[in-house]
């Protein structure tokens, strides 16, 4: 049964056991993103919770270790519990056709390799080309080719123009 199951389950049964769910302030001790849980200690307790959930497969929030989060326990069992917040996030694991971020006014995001390719080709072309001009021959039947640019552009690193901090 997936995390989302349980929880799901567990929702539905909260108004048939009589236990309601119950919310806790506690630090975030480690995190284990393979597995999508992490370790905490409550505030104001100092008990361990353990394997608490990050998310149901499609956001999963990884909280930085330290950080302060709040955790929800489905009817009381400290061992039914998933992160609701967490006051620093480490990364966001996002998974969906399509995301808008603030509206999705900038447009999609760049292909890096491809743009990277694009330019640098340009770039070949740019720094190879030459102009036929006049130069040589009576008034009427002048040949010649002038001589390239003194200057060259600099090819294109990805890494230039790459933000590693948002991925797809």
């Amino acid at each position: 049964m997936t995390i989302d199951e349980q929880l799901k389950k567990g929702f539905e049964n909260i108004g048939k056991s009589g236990r309601q769910a119950q919310l806790r302030w506690c630090t975030v001790t480690s995190v284990d993103k393979e597995k999508r849980v992490m370790d905490a200690v409550g505030e104001s307790d100092g008990l361990d919770y353990f394997d608490i959930g990050l998310g149901t497969g499609s956001v999963n929030v990884y909280p930085k270790p330290g950080s302060l989060c709040l955790i929800g326990i489905v009817e009381g069992r400290e061992t039914d519990s998933f992160l609701i917040s967490a006051a620093e996030v480490d990364s966001i694991e996002v998974t969906a056709e399509t995301i808008v971020i603030n509206g999705g006014g900038l447009g999609g995001l760049v292909k890096v390799g491809e743009l990277t390719e694009k330019l640098n080709a340009f770039i070949d072309v740019f720094n190879k080309h030459t102009h036929q001009v006049s130069t040589t021959g009576s008034a009427s039947a002048q040949t010649g080719t002038a001589a390239a640019p003194t200057g060259t552009a600099q090819k294109v690193k990805r890494e230039d123009i790459e933000n590693k901090n948002i991925q797809q």
